[in-house]
């Protein structure tokens, strides 16, 4: 393959990139090919040693992915992230699909609970006028209160949780993603 054919592939299939971010990628694999032939080597010899455009494109795509997801935490950037590591191998759907998809079922349910304790005073309060005996009103105020309490820390805890997975789970696809280059 020649240095104008593996550029043209690799430039290809980097077009989900900015136009910024693709040139720059493009142009760093010219000065390596530049450098290459200086030494003595063919194009061939070189683009054989760089490897396949398409498996350099996804783990360029994959780096640029999770780089995003890091400077503009959203659930968009993370599920990109995401898409684009484990297009890297099968490998990736059980290690990176399977771990993701078990913390985000924890955190739904976690949520779900603190959800529930916060609405839960609702129903308690449409029972506080039925109630005849003046200890049962004290028990629904002070169960009203705790589930409050306890729905409102709850729901604090999973933001900050929230977070610190996210940027846990970040460094797992870093991580991840190095293995597959070997590094």
């Amino acid at each position: 393959m020649t240095r104008r054919e593996f550029m043209d592939e690799l430039g290809s299939l980097l077009d989900e990139l900015p136009d910024k971010e693709r040139l720059d990628i493009l142009a760093d694999y010219t000065e390596h090919f530049l450098m290459g032939v200086k030494e003595g080597k063919s194009e061939h010899e070189i683009a054989e040693a760089l490897g396949s455009p398409k498996a350099l494109a996804r783990e360029l795509l994959a780096g640029y992915r999770i780089h995003e997801a890091e400077s503009n935490a959203s659930v968009g950037n993370m599920t990109r992230a995401i898409i684009a590591t484990v297009s890297l191998g099968f490998f990736n759907l059980v290690f990176v699909l399977g771990p993701f998809m078990a913390l985000i079922g924890v955190l739904i349910a976690c949520f779900g609970v603190a959800v529930a304790l916060l609405l839960a005073p609702v129903g308690m309060y449409a029972q506080y006028g039925f109630s005849a005996v003046s200890q049962e009103r004290l028990l629904l105020l002070f169960g009203s209160m705790a589930s409050i309490g306890l729905g409102g820390m709850m729901a604090v805890g999973l933001v900050g949780l929230t977070r610190w997975l996210y940027r846990l789970f970040l460094r797992y696809l870093q991580f991840n993603v190095q293995m597959i280059r070997g590094k």
